[in-house]
This record gives C-alpha cells, sequence and structure tokens, in this order.
C-alpha cells in the first residue's frame, strides 16, 4: 500500500518535534529522502543494512532468508527515485551476490554485516561484509560507476557465525561472532592486507585474530564500532539491551570499561495493541562511531517484528564517554507523522514499517538507515551543527590496586594549566560516579566520567583545547556526596 501526501511546513514543524535534546544539540533531524521500493529504484528485498561511502553514495545489504536472497545493491547520486545502479529485479526469490576471483569463488550466504573499509589514506569505495559461508568469510566488494563488483579479497575467520563488522582508520577490520542466550559473543580483530597476508593468499587463512575480547554476557551481539584510532570499542548485546565499551589498543588489548553504562528498556508498549499481546522486545542492533565528533549512534528495534513492531524504531545518538543518550531520531513516529500509519509509506520522505537495524553517516555528517521491512535506505540531515564531544575514557586510568578508605577529589594539576590537565579522585567502594565540568555559571561543559566505578583510585586527563579561558568547576558525586573544586584555564 501507498499513501502520497503533501508535506507543509506546519506537518514539518510537527514532524521535527520527535528528538529529544540535551544542551549540546541545538538543531532537528529530519528525513531527506527514502528511496522507493519497488524496482525503479529500490533494492528489491527487505533491506537488513547499509554502508555509506559519500554522500548519496552507499550500498545496501539484502538479506532474506525465507527465499534465499542474499545480495549487495549500490547507490551513487541517490535520492528517493533515482541513484540505483546495476538492475535489481523487483520480489525475486534465490538471487545472490558472488565474490569471485579466478578459481575461488563464494556466494553470499545470510551476511548479517557490511561496512566501509577505510585505511590510512582515507575511505574508499570497498564495503567489507561479514558473511556465514562454510568458512564465515570477510568478503571485500567495490562500488563502480555501474554496480558492485568484487574486490579481489578475502579472510576465513573459522567456525563462528558472523554478525556485525566495522573497520578503523588504518584498515584492521573487528567482527562479532553472533552469539546465543547460552554463549558470549565474540569481538575478533584481524589485521590489514599489509600485515595479514590471508587476504591475498589463495588459501586465505588468518594467521589468527590481533586480538580476541569475550563479551561479559551470553546473547547476540548485533553492532560493532570502533573510532578512528582503535581505542575504543562499541558492541551492542540484543538480549542484554546493553552496549559495552573497551578501551585499550591493539598492541596491548582492551579492557571493558565499566564507567560506560548503556541499558535500554526490555520491552515497548504498543499504542494501537494495548493489551498483554501488544508488548514486544526491543534492543539494540547496530552502531557506528562519528569520528571527529565522538558521537557513538545506535539503531534500535524490535527483533524482526511484524504488525505492531513497526511503532518502535529509534537511532540514539549517546556520549561516548558515558552511555547517556543525547538525542534521537524516532524513526516509527516519524513514519506516523507523514503517512498517518506505521504500516504506510510515502516515495520520498518516510520508509514507512519502521525496522531499524543498521545507521552510517557519510563525510558530512548525515546518517543512513535501512528499512527491513519497508525494503528502503533512508537520509537522515540534522538541521544545526553537530558538537564534539571530547573523547575521555581513553584518559579515566585507575592509578594504584590500593583501595582508599574515603570518597575525595584532589585539585587538578597543573593549575593555572593550558591546555590539559590532571584529576584525581578515590572511591572507597563501588558506587556511580559522576565527574562533571561546568563553566562558572554553572552550564554543564562536559561529563568526564559516569557510570559505576570499583573501589579505587583514578585519575583523568581533561583536554580544554576548544574551550575558552577562565575559571571551571569540576564536581564529582556518588549519588550522596558531592565536592567541588575550582580549575583556571589560561591560555
Amino acid at each position: 500500500m501507498r499513501l502520497s501526501i503533501s508535506v507543509t511546513a506546519l506537518l514539518l514543524s510537527f514532524l521535527l518535534s520527535f528528538s529529544t535534546y540535551s544542551q549540546t544539540f541545538d538543531g532537528q533531524w529530519s528525513c531527506a529522502y527514502a528511496t522507493t521500493d519497488d524496482a525503479a529504484n529500490g533494492t528489491g528485498q527487505r533491506t537488513f543494512a547499509v554502508a555509506a561511502l559519500d554522500n548519496n553514495k552507499f550500498v545496501a545489504l539484502v538479506n532474506r532468508t525465507s527465499n534465499d536472497s542474499y545480495y549487495l545493491v549500490g547507490y551513487a547520486n541517490a535520492d528517493s527515485v533515482q541513484g540505483r545502479l546495476g538492475v535489481i529485479p523487483y520480489s525475486q526469490a534465490g538471487l545472490k551476490t558472488i565474490w569471485s576471483n579466478i578459481f575461488d569463488m563464494v556466494t553470499l550466504n545470510d551476511p548479517r554485516g557490511i561496512a566501509r573499509y577505510q585505511d590510512a589514506n582515507g575511505p574508499t569505495n570497498i564495503v567489507v561484509v561479514a558473511n556465514n559461508d562454510d568458512d564465515h568469510s570477510l568478503l571485500k566488494f567495490e562500488l563502480k560507476d555501474d554496480s558492485v563488483y568484487t574486490y579481489p579479497q578475502r579472510l576465513k575467520t573459522g567456525t563462528d557465525p558472523l554478525w556485525a563488522v566495522d573497520v578503523d582508520g588504518n584498515g584492521n577490520v573487528f567482527v562479532t561472532t553472533q552469539g546465543d542466550s547460552s554463549n558470549a559473543p565474540k569481538v575478533l580483530v584481524y589485521g590489514n592486507p599489509d600485515t595479514e597476508s590471508g587476504w591475498t593468499a589463495g588459501t586465505h587463512e588468518a594467521t589468527g585474530p590481533i586480538q580476541t575480547i569475550t563479551l561479559p554476557d551470553a546473547g547476540t551481539a548485533r553492532g560493532i564500532a570502533v573510532n578512528k584510532d582503535a581505542t575504543v570499542i562499541y558492541v551492542s548485546n540484543y538480549m542484554t539491551k546493553k552496549i559495552y565499551c573497551y578501551v585499550g589498543d591493539l598492541q596491548n588489548g582492551y579492557t571493558l570499561y565499566s564507567g560506560f553504562n548503556f541499558q535500554m528498556e526490555k520491552t515497548y508498549q504498543s499504542k494501537v495493541d494495548t493489551t498483554a499481546a501488544g508488548t514486544f522486545e526491543v534492543g539494540p542492533w547496530g552502531l557506528k562511531f562519528m569520528d571527529g565528533n565522538n558521537i557513538l549512534f545506535a539503531a534500535a528495534a524490535a527483533n524482526f517484528h511484524t504488525g505492531t513492531g513497526y511503532e518502535y524504531s529509534r537511532i540514539y545518538a549517546i556520549n561516548p564517554n558515558t552511555g547517556e543518550i543525547l538525542d534521537t531520531i524516532d524513526v516509527a513516529e516519524w513514519n506516523y507523522a507523514v503517512t498517518g500509519a506505521y504500516n504506510n509509506r510515502t516515495n520520498n520522505i518516510a520508509s514507512g514499517y519502521a525496522s531499524t537495524y543498521s545507521v552510517d553517516y557519510d563525510a558530512e555528517k548525515n546518517l543512513y538507515s535501512q528499512s527491513y521491512y519497508g525494503w528502503t535506505v533512508e537520509k537522515w540531515v540534522y538541521s544545526g551543527t553537530l558538537p564534539t564531544i571530547q573523547l575521555t575514557i581513553t584518559s579515566v586510568k585507575k592509578s594504584d590496586e590500593i583501595i582508599p578508605n574515603q570518597f575525595t577529589l584532589k585539585q587538578n594539576y597543573p593549575n593555572p594549566f593550558n591546555p590539559t590537565t590532571t584529576i584525581e579522585f578515590s572511591v572507597p567502594k563501588q558506587s556511580f560516579i559522576t565527574l562533571s565540568v561546568y563553566s562558572i555559571t554553572g552550564k554543564l561543559v562536559t561529563n568526564l566520567a559516569k557510570g559505576n566505578f570499583a573501589a579505587g583510585n583514578y585519575k583523568v586527563s581533561f583536554n580544554a583545547s576548544k574551550l575558552a579561558s577562565g575559571t571551571y568547576i569540576y564536581r564529582i558525586t556518588n549519588g550522596v556526596n558531592s565536592i567541588s573544586k575550582k580549575m583556571v584555564l589560561l591560555k
């Protein structure tokens, strides 16, 4: 079914009211376009994920196990009615993309993840797909002028089914194993083709992961995001409704950072069906870390749930240090406001049938998502200037193993400072700690730490290079006691 409507300025104003804001977000998100779901410009089938290569240039991943369709669709200079590269039959069963290199051939089989490939030279037109063939291969494809083609590099990962994938700024590939209700998922990290010969060797056997991280809980790892420097990794677990944060590096390994806390609601009550039958499970899916701005984006949706499930799909903008939700794109409510229903769509600014499992961004910081049951890709634009959040968690460190006997906050050093200073604090027992910086007028500047901290002594480095000279207040609280001190930035 389709609904054609003209959206007036008044309606757009109403739609934009669905975003939630913090003091750092001053604009609104809106859907610039949604690709059509018919033969003219559509993906042709259920669209599982999307990788953005540039503005209006992306590769969509189709995955429909019920009719054995697994393939990639490229777009360039896209909008709602144009941009698709190649011929994609509409609603055809059994269509599969094949990766082939001379005598080596792999067919896409239940692929769950796709990511833009980048290296030290910057972003490329290459994508990496986490495929579930017998070897659970990482496959590379290249978007060219007319379609998506094999890029002659692949890597076998072993026997564990794969799900999410991401790439750091040096071409190292981070992929999750799926996991289940009894087994904790893992993160496997593989080197780029310059350091991992298996990408180009005839056997495609990896020498082994550079690093392996096992999540603390059983469940399904639906998303992974890594920053450009590979010093922070985020992983979503749909079953526990959590996003985990790890800090470290490829040489020394990664540690779970307890100060990051993101826990979604477990269920959602349908507005249409208010009975017990209208309650369904929701959780976090795909993740993407926006370098430069240091914002973590997370797609959230129901688990392959049609009907009332179309009422819930969101994209959260998350503080990368604390897990706090800073802004929300409510995709389902946008669809409802545009079309008047949760199970309808227009051909321009609403996909309908909300089922948002993936999120990515382009060089201009526009977001791209997909509608699995709407068979579309959506582009979201922001009306203001996206904030830049200082990534502090790589600087929060436990200074020793001595257990302190009181809750303390020390004077920062050096003081005055320009532009970096160190703040030390002590936690005598496990507590939920918030360490924040405020202007002299009381306006929140940033949260340096926020979450559950084990007993111990900690220090955090604060970089104020983007702030004006002046006096600032830093304050720590454990929910019972608060301590405040002044520091002076002198440029």
